[in-house]
């Protein structure tokens, strides 16, 4: 096999892998579309059950801008996928021949991935106001203090501030047909901000906004303490290798990246969702272990208080 032919090859392989991965963001941003659609849809066909719950007018505007916020950011996130999908698919089937082709949609979808992260705003400032009100308003029954406060208050803000400015400054050097090596960076940048802080510090909070409510206790439970330490330590240790090997191209223009070792880093960063799932059954899931992070490593119905409501006091 000639040089020629062995880089088609590996051209292929990329770009079947990207699709791969794209599909599975485009299926996940389904699913929470058509879940932010059903929880929408509650929200608005029982607004006067939620009057009468939240009769502070400041507080049920900043409830209803968090949550409908939530569902446009569901929406935004459901056409990025939808652009990412076409570019992964034209990628794969013309390879680097359709990149003056797709660049226009790929920088769509980066601009909606930024939109969807700006959305948390409302959430960040609701995960604030909250504990400020000492628990006396109505949020979702009887929801811990402290779990609002870092799950949707310090978790949301990071990612606000942290994730849509690599996004756009990628979509921008993409669209201005940038050198390679500039794209490579800013996308080894953007890929290290997401792994630190939309896994792992986000995930960290969770665990925190639940230590702080239920006690450190809770780690003596050998579920809880398997889920803490895969979650704080192994997303860490993952994040930390991610920057690590893909340092060379951020740093140095042009630089390889060791393709095996950031293969293993994936592999790990994949291996931990799986075995995060296979604690959460084992361990009941979210109806025996109500925390945050038995909450959003798993998708379950998470409109059941919404539900009771709606049937305790028809409308």
């Amino acid at each position: 096999m000639n040089k020629a032919q062995a880089e088609n090859k590996q051209t292929i392989s990329l770009g079947f892998i990207i699709l791969i991965v794209v599909c599975a963001y485009f299926a996940l941003a389904l699913y929470n579309l058509i879940q932010s659609a059903i929880f929408s849809n509650l929200l608005i066909f029982h607004i006067t059950l939620y009057e009468e719950l939240m009769p502070i007018d400041w507080w049920r505007t900043l409830f209803y801008a968090s949550e409908l916020g939530g569902s446009v950011g569901g929406v935004l996130r459901f056409l990025a996928s939808g652009f990412a999908l076409y570019a992964a698919v034209m990628y794969w089937r013309k390879k680097d021949v359709a990149l003056t082709q797709i660049k226009g949609k790929i920088g769509w979808a980066l601009l909606l991935e930024a939109s969807y992260f700006i959305s948390f705003i409302p959430s960040a400032v609701l995960g604030f106001i909250f504990p400020t009100t000492g628990g006396n308003v109505w949020y979702f029954g009887a929801t811990p203090v402290n779990e609002v406060l870092f799950v949707a208050g310090f978790a949301c803000l990071g990612m606000v501030l942290a994730i849509p400015p690599p996004l756009l400054k990628l979509r921008a050097l993409i669209l201005q047909e940038a050198s390679r090596s500039l794209v490579v960076k800013w996308s080894c940048i953007t890929a290290v901000a997401y792994l630190f802080v939309v896994f792992w510090f986000n995930t960290t909070m969770q665990w925190i906004g639940m230590i702080t409510t239920f006690g450190v206790e809770i780690l003596l439970d050998l579920a809880n303490l398997v889920g803490f330490v895969s979650s704080v330590v192994g997303l860490l240790l993952i994040a930390i290798a991610a920057l690590r090997f893909t340092l060379p191209a951020i740093k140095i223009p042009n630089a390889k990246l060791n393709q095996r070792r950031l293969g293993a880093t994936l592999v790990a960063f994949g291996a931990y969702y799986v075995f995060a799932i296979l604690v959460y059954f084992a361990s009941g899931g979210y109806t025996v272990r109500p925390g945050a992070w038995y909450e959003m490593i798993v998708p379950h119905n998470p409109y059941g208080v919404l539900f009771s409501y709606s049937r305790a006091c028809p409308l």
